[in-house]
């Protein structure tokens, strides 16, 4: 009995330990075309209600050049089945086509409203070609939206603390933040 009950400790140990402490990771703009600029921030459109995360579009839809903003081998897990859209979808309670990459203590770091296409999937990258510039989901045009939440809540330092506001260029080298994972 007593060995169950270490090998039950052990475990329970080595599951703590995998989930790991918070840890900073670099964000990178996610479209490579010097067109791209920060649209939206703490505010949607730089001046409405509260969106406390990034909109990065470049004036285009269908356009191959949305990329996983993390610099670093990241796993993204894959939500699809939206079909292409540019100015919105009912799809994916809002989110459309997006990708999220889960970290410990709650946090995730996420990327909302692509087209999906054929190299679109869950998989393991650093800075990888995801899919379309879209507007898949609750979107009002094509972009990529990006946040950092803890346990669901949407936290802005990761941005605000390196300068990132709106009309930031966003092109793919350039340092947009830095996400709690």
């Amino acid at each position: 009995m007593k060995l169950k009950t270490l090998m039950s400790t052990v475990a329970t140990l080595a599951a703590a330990v995998g989930a790991g402490p918070a840890t900073a990771a670099t964000a990178n703009g996610p479209i490579c075309d010097t067109a791209a600029y920060v649209n939206s921030t703490t505010y949607y459109g730089c001046t409405g209600g509260s969106h406390t995360a990034l909109d990065i579009g470049n004036g285009t839809c269908g356009e191959w050049n949305h990329r996983g903003m993390l610099v670093g081998n990241y796993h993204y897990y894959y939500y699809g089945g939206c079909a292409a859209a540019c100015y919105g979808s009912n799809c994916n309670g809002g989110a459309g086509n997006y990708y999220v990459v889960s970290g410990g203590s709650g946090w995730d770091f996420r990327q909302l409203h692509f087209y999906a296409n054929v190299s679109s999937g869950t998989k393991t990258c650093d800075r990888c070609a995801l899919g379309l510039v879209g507007g898949t989901g609750s979107a009002t045009g094509p972009h990529v939206h990006a946040d950092n939440r803890q346990y669901g809540t949407r936290k802005s330092a990761w941005y605000t603390s390196v300068g990132t506001t709106c009309g930031t260029n966003a092109y793919c080298n350039n340092r947009l933040g830095v996400p709690t994972l």
